[in-house]
């Protein structure tokens, strides 16, 4: 394979500038296209979604003290049903992150306590385009959030800790991570769905997300043999009462330094994961154990697991508040172990409860206690209050149509 890199740097008035003119463009006609009820359909839906965090260490970790961070996010979804492209559907996500290190600065877990933590940027996260094929099946191709369909736990996005996101076993592999936020990779995958209880999923993504060298690029791809890629399926079973069953596997194709070995490297690294997620038989409640293996001779988490239950409504006046409870175990590889002279496992346990004030505000203080923050060796155990506050908005616009439906006489 050859070797291609695309770098650019835009500034956040570029970017505004950019989404203004697009804007501008999918006010220039109306569209056509109708849904199955004779409302006039949407082709293009426009999310935007920010994030502010405060937190504070109490005590332990790396330091006392105080962190605030944000998260801007820009999603823009094309239906090309609705625009007379059957079967066809497209998406681009922009991000920018800013403000300061939490679990880097404050706790030094590897975990990492808030899921928005990132180095400031601007990004392109999502580029991809999607074909369907009968009913059942899609192919989409582009720059991709491997977590929108792999190792995503429902109930668990509640949470504010990285590792109800994504298992840290899958989050820490490879040289730059697998392709999630806060950087993504270009990708090929392939959906299928023979039945109403089971769902495939396989993907193949590009062994190493963004430039190493240029960490701070708006959009960055490389490929280069060396780097390998990243495969990774998952399965889906559907069981009655709502419950969910997911198994799942993963392996790079390039090579790895081993921990407690220098200067000798090993071919392929590998992991699997399961989780099962559904009702419970307490009232309103969801819940889901997830587990997670991977190679301890090149991991530092070389197991997990995660567990939690929310309680959606908690009070009957609060209707669409939502309260829970979650721990997330990250055992830590014999060879980091013995390198480092760390502990077992880094354990988080966490409370959190969200305030839904309307249909696009939100509120969510949330606590975790860090037993063992595993970045460094003795650090002692840190306790973190925060608080999120979410809001979240988005409306469709009708562009001139790409291609127009044909009609019968």
């Amino acid at each position: 394979m050859g070797h291609a890199a695309i770098r650019a740097g835009v500034s956040q008035a570029q970017v505004v500038a950019f989404s203004l003119a697009a804007i501008a463009w999918t006010l220039g006609a109306p569209c056509e296209a109708s849904g199955a009820d004779g409302h006039e359909a949407a082709p293009v839906v426009f999310t935007l979604n920010d994030s502010l965090d405060t937190w504070r260490n109490t005590r332990g970790g790396l330091q006392v003290g105080d962190a605030t961070l944000n998260k801007l996010q820009i999603i823009v979804d094309l239906e090309g049903d609705a625009a007379g492209l059957t079967g066809w559907s497209a998406r681009l996500q922009y991000f920018r992150t800013s403000g300061q290190l939490l679990s880097g600065g404050k706790i030094g877990d590897v975990q990492t306590v808030d899921n928005i933590e990132a180095d400031s940027v601007d990004r392109l996260m999502e580029a991809w385009i999607e074909r369907g094929i009968g009913g059942q099946a899609s192919i989409r191709a582009g720059l991709m959030d491997l977590n929108a369909t792999f190792d995503s736990i429902k109930p668990a996005g509640l949470f504010l800790n990285s590792s109800h996101g994504i298992g840290p076993d899958l989050a820490r592999s490879g040289l730059n991570g697998p392709s999630i936020f806060p950087v993504s990779a270009l990708g090929a995958q392939t959906d299928w769905k023979p039945s109403n209880r089971l769902s495939l999923h396989a993907a193949v993504f590009d062994g190493v997300p963004g430039d190493l060298d240029h960490p701070g690029a708006f959009a960055a791809v490389q490929l280069r043999r060396k780097d390998g890629a990243l495969l990774i399926g998952q399965a889906d079973w559907f069981a009655r009462g709502g419950v969910q069953v997911s198994l799942g596997a993963w392996t790079y194709t390039a090579s790895f330094d081993r921990i407690d070995q220098p200067g000798r490297r090993q071919h392929g690294w590998a992991g699997a994961y399961a989780f099962i997620e559904g009702s419970l038989p307490i009232p309103n409640a969801q819940g889901w154990v997830r587990i997670g293996r991977t190679d301890p001779d090149v991991a530092d988490v070389a197991g997990y697991l995660g567990l939690g239950v929310v309680i959606s409504p908690l009070l009957p006046s609060r209707p669409n508040d939502q309260f829970g409870l979650a721990l997330a175990r990250a055992g830590l590889g014999d060879a980091i172990r013995r390198r480092d002279g760390l502990s077992s496992a880094e354990t988080t346990f966490e409370v959190t409860y969200q305030v839904q004030l309307n249909s696009s505000l939100s509120l969510q203080p949330d606590v975790q206690y860090v037993r063992h923050p595993a970045s460094q060796p003795g650090l002692p155990d840190a306790l973190v209050v925060g608080l999120r506050v979410s809001y979240s908005t988005s409306g469709s616009l009708s562009p001139m149509p790409l291609a127009r439906a044909s009609h019968a006489d």
